[in-house]
């Protein structure tokens, strides 16, 4: 029987990178379910458009049996400031019925348990938008010592929309290499659209701090908000707490 530890549902934009991480990396006996809402971009006016329709795709899940629905989307869940994750969470509650998890929530949840304090962020995303993360983070404690987006240019789709997912590893990989890490005691490597989970144990090994990707960070979280306390070690520090 599928699901016999727990049952997720998930919430993400148009791409299938969490649903191919997660049944891949979680542990056996955690199945996932998914549901898809529509992706303007990485703007912070996309981003609202984006989480309009959070409340209403939540309700696709109410009768289920899912032990969590998760809102899989970092900037998306924190782009309208301090206390706005907690606002999705409330809006999937109260559609679902079901408790509610956010990827900014997870992140939050992750850097905290690494006893962070100082975090140097990697996104794909634009500058306003990067300005709204770094703005999240700090108002939840964690001072920001670098924020970066980088140039997504050869990953745009021929629509104009972002192809993040086509993101390769090697790509995310030098482009962590170059941060200036100096002042961070984390690294975070933001966006539930890029593919992740295969670099995380390198890149700790070769930044010297611990990493928190959105993947990995909102299935560390998801699994303990269901009370499966699996250690993966390959997916870095904060899975061996």
């Amino acid at each position: 029987m599928y699901g016999w530890r727990a049952r997720i549902g998930l919430i993400t934009p148009m791409s299938e990178n969490a649903e191919h991480a997660f049944h891949i990396y979680a542990p056996e006996g955690v199945s996932f379910a998914s549901m898809k809402i529509n992706f303007p971009g990485p703007t912070p006016e996309g981003l609202i458009i984006l989480t309009d329709q959070l409340e209403a795709t939540a309700a696709t899940y109410k009768g289920s049996d899912m032990d969590l629905v998760v809102f899989g989307c970092t900037s998306g869940s924190c782009i309208k400031g301090v206390g706005w994750d907690q606002a999705c969470i409330d809006q999937i509650e109260r559609a679902s019925g079901i408790p509610g998890l956010t990827t900014s929530t997870a992140v939050l949840e992750a850097l905290r348990a690494l006893g962070t304090k100082k975090v140097a962020v990697l996104t794909p995303y634009p500058e306003a938008t990067n300005e709204a993360e770094k703005k999240f983070l700090e108002d939840n404690g964690f001072e920001v010592t670098n924020i970066v987006g980088m140039d997504m240019t050869a990953y745009t789709l021929e629509n104009g929309k972002p192809g993040f997912s086509n993101a390769d590893e090697y790509f995310l990989f030098q482009n962590a290499k170059k941060m200036d890490l100096k002042g961070a005691d984390t690294f975070f490597l933001s966006c539930m659209g890029l593919t992740t989970m295969e670099i995380v144990d390198s890149l700790e090994t070769c930044l010297g701090v611990p990493v928190v990707t959105s993947h990995q960070a909102t299935l560390w979280s998801a699994l303990r908000h269901c009370r499966v306390g699996a250690k993966l070690p390959k997916l870095g520090k904060l899975f061996t707490l």
